[in-house]
Order: structure tokens, then C-alpha cells, then sequence
């Protein structure tokens, strides 16, 4: 089975340093917005970041089977949980910003938690590189 570790080699980022990266993102953004703003801010970034990392990794896991089974039935399989993954996303962001009282550009800041974790395992696999 492929694993989505990376290598030591050139450029290559680990999804694993993604990850860990996002979390440490994550946690930051959710101290600062809770010391500058309010529990709310700090909830709806929480929730916001929460969610996108799950996905995130459910997504992980539906790539690394569909890499061990390139055929077409894999690949449609793959295809119809990306669309399922994406409905309930919205479903779940329907029923979050419609029942529950979050702050919205708290909840936006929290989804960006995943492409912040890339760019910091970026930078951070650059500066080893130039290093």
C-alpha cells in the first residue's frame, strides 16, 4: 500500500508535516481570536479549522486507496466520495451558519487552516533545504 509520507529527498512535504502544521496553526489562531476577540470568534475558528482538517484527512485516506487501485471502478468510487464529502460539507455549513450563532468570518478564517499548514510545512521545508 502507498504511504503519504514523503520523502527526505528534494522538495517533497510530507501530508504528515501538513497535518501537524495545520494543528499547530489551528490551535495559534483559536488562542489569539480567543485573548483579541471573544469565545464566539474562538468557537467559530475551532469549528471552522476542525472541520476542514477532517476532511482533509478523510480525503487522504480515499487518495491513498485510489493510488493503490489506479482501475476504473476505484477511480469512480473515488469520485462519487468527493462528491458525497462535498454535500455534507454543505449540509453541515447550511445547518451551522442557519441554527447556530458563529461568527461567520471566524468560521472563514478557520477554514483556512489546511492551505496555512501547507504554506508553514513550505517554508519550513525550505528553510532546511537552504540551511
Amino acid at each position: 500500500m502507498a504511504t503519504a509520507t514523503g520523502s527526505d529527498k528534494g522538495a517533497d512535504i510530507s501530508l504528515t508535516r501538513v497535518e501537524v502544521s495545520s494543528y499547530l496553526a489551528l490551535l495559534t489562531m483559536v488562542v489569539v481570536s480567543w485573548l483579541l476577540f471573544s469565545s464566539t470568534v474562538a468557537i467559530s475558528v475551532l469549528v471552522g479549522g476542525f472541520t476542514v482538517i477532517v476532511s482533509f484527512q478523510w480525503l487522504k485516506r480515499d487518495a491513498l486507496k485510489l493510488v493503490a487501485d489506479l482501475g476504473e471502478a476505484a477511480r469512480i468510487r473515488f469520485i462519487l466520495k468527493c462528491l458525497g464529502r462535498l454535500v455534507l460539507l454543505a449540509l453541515l455549513f447550511y445547518g451551522l451558519i442557519r441554527y447556530q450563532t458563529l461568527y461567520i468570518p471566524g468560521l472563514l478564517v478557520g477554514l483556512a487552516t489546511i492551505p496555512l499548514g501547507i504554506m508553514l510545512a513550505f517554508i519550513s521545508r525550505v528553510n532546511r533545504l537552504l540551511a
